[in-house]
């Protein structure tokens, strides 16, 4: 009798779950730390279009072009693309293998899921090594136009490679304890 029950039982899916103790704090913190880099990526493009707009007035109105506007924009750019793109690694909104694996068996979704993961967790320490590294590189180079140190625009593959390891961790322990991840903007 306990064999059938178990035998009708669903595969498990994950689920959204109530957690307690550490998870409930691991899973809190990474929401929060997700909504806080979303709403930096939403100020940076706000930053972004005041740049063009004051780019184009001068250009356009007065006949002179601040020389700021564009470096500005191209900085804020990699700060908002890096944020979204951990953001995207943590809800679920990156480039998968979901539509191949539809109808694979759960072990085989499970383990594909897992892969991809690992391969984002690499590729996330790669950007933060690669972004610290040139960093480094360019602390005492000045951007042109814009008075700040050149490694700024470094800064942003690092921090986005490091939430990208960290987001591609929590899947994982997500994924493993069949909990889903609620995305950010809920």
């Amino acid at each position: 009798m306990v064999a059938q029950a178990t035998a009708s039982l669903p595969a498990r899916t994950p689920t959204t779950a109530i957690t307690t103790g550490f998870l409930s704090y691991y899973f809190g913190f990474h929401a929060w730390l997700s909504r806080i880099c979303l709403k930096l990526a939403v100020l940076g493009l706000n930053i972004i279009l005041v740049a063009v707009l004051t780019q184009i007035f001068g250009r356009y109105v007065l006949n002179n072009s601040p020389a700021w506007t564009e470096i500005l924009a191209l900085v804020v750019v990699l700060y908002v693309a890096c944020f979204a793109a951990a953001v995207g690694v943590r809800d679920g909104r990156h480039i998968g293998m979901e539509s191949l694996l539809t109808r694979a068996p759960e072990a085989v979704r499970f383990w594909a899921e897992i892969t991809v993961f690992i391969g984002m967790i690499a590729f996330g320490l790669a950007m933060a090594w690669g972004g610290t590294v040139l960093g480094y590189e360019m602390l005492n180079y000045l951007n042109p136009g814009l008075p700040i140190s050149r490694s700024w625009s470094y800064l942003p593959l690092m921090l986005g490679g490091l939430l990208i390891v960290m987001f591609a961790v929590e899947g994982i322990v997500a994924r493993v304890l069949h909990i889903e991840v609620i995305p950010s903007w809920h």
